[in-house]
């Protein structure tokens, strides 16, 4: 994930507005400008405070990763959390292979289970864990899908069911800068290029 997740360039800011006073003229939010880059953003780009820069089509900052998930990156980031679910899987599979292979043919007693249990602890705690892992990679992959299907970003889909739910001011408050114009443009945002 060494990728640059979509870095804006003074050459990709927003070609309408040179200064603070084209955004006036234009009737748009003050909040278009980014005070920590410089530069006008043009829609669907945030500012990452952990990184310091403004990022193209922003999802996230992936603290897992420590880097910001992007235009540029988002693809590999799918085909990361595909991988993470299919590796939790295989490793349940195999720890329960494993396991059903330490049972004794035809004894399948609460006590050989509670006697392999105590033999093999640490492969079910890790296969426990492997197991909730799974359903957190699951339910960020079905959120990932969402955000593609629906045409945004998680960040700024979050920012419109803020809207939704507590109007602009929820949204200015909680989100910061969740009232940049892009995510109300309709623009609709592609994974593959």
């Amino acid at each position: 994930m060494i990728q640059d997740p979509g870095t804006l360039d003074r050459a990709d800011a927003d070609p309408r507005f040179s200064s603070i006073a084209d955004l006036v003229e234009n009737n748009q939010s003050a909040h278009r400008f980014c005070p920590y880059c410089e530069l006008f953003p043009p829609n669907y780009t945030k500012h990452c405070k952990l990184c310091d820069v403004c990022i193209k089509d922003y999802d996230h900052h992936c603290l897992y990763l420590n880097r910001c998930i992007g235009r540029g990156n988002h693809r590999l980031f799918l085909f990361f959390i595909l991988s993470m679910v299919i590796a939790h899987l295989l490793f349940i599979a195999m720890a329960m292979s494993y396991l059903l292979d330490k049972v004794p043919a035809g004894s399948h007693s609460v006590s050989t289970w509670l006697t392999l249990l105590g033999e093999e602890f640490w492969v079910v705690v890790l296969m426990s864990a492997n197991a909730l892992t799974l359903l957190w990679d699951a339910w960020l992959l079905m959120e990932q899908f969402d955000a593609i299907a629906t045409g945004t970003t998680t960040y700024f889909r979050q920012c419109e069911k803020r809207e939704r739910v507590g109007g602009a001011q929820a949204v200015n408050s909680t989100w910061g800068h969740c009232d940049r114009e892009g995510w109300k443009s309709g623009r609709k945002w592609r994974v593959c290029g």
